[in-house]
């Protein structure tokens, strides 16, 4: 689970979003307990959120709110290649907070089946 949190916390640099960011380590984590448990992701609100809140001590709503900040920075400050490779020509923004948590999670599977 670390190596992956670690991976995802890459990845989000490399769309260039730092760490300044509270909504940085909830995705981050969010986007690690997905690859442990894609069922996390059935119903978000209820799955994904609660479990990323209980570890960060915040609501699910914060949850919610800044992974949203986060999937907007990440289509403003992202590479188009980088973003085009991940989310096939899709807008982060406008994706649901489910489908950008997913794609992160699938590219990251992805290249670590590729190390393997």
């Amino acid at each position: 689970m670390k190596d992956m949190e670690n991976e995802a916390k890459r990845l989000l640099r490399r769309l260039g979003i730092d760490g300044t960011y509270l909504g940085f380590l909830f995705t981050s984590y969010g986007i690690a307990k997905v690859a442990e448990d894609a069922e996390l992701l059935t119903h978000i609100s209820k799955g994904l959120y609660v479990d990323v809140a209980v570890r960060f001590h915040v609501s699910p709503g914060s949850v919610e709110r800044n992974i949203r900040t986060i999937k907007q920075l990440a289509g403003r400050r992202g590479a188009p290649e980088l973003l085009q490779e991940i989310f096939r020509g899709a807008k982060p923004e406008d994706l649901s907070n489910t489908e950008f948590i997913r794609a992160l999670a699938d590219y990251l599977g992805l290249k670590e089946e590729e190390n393997q």
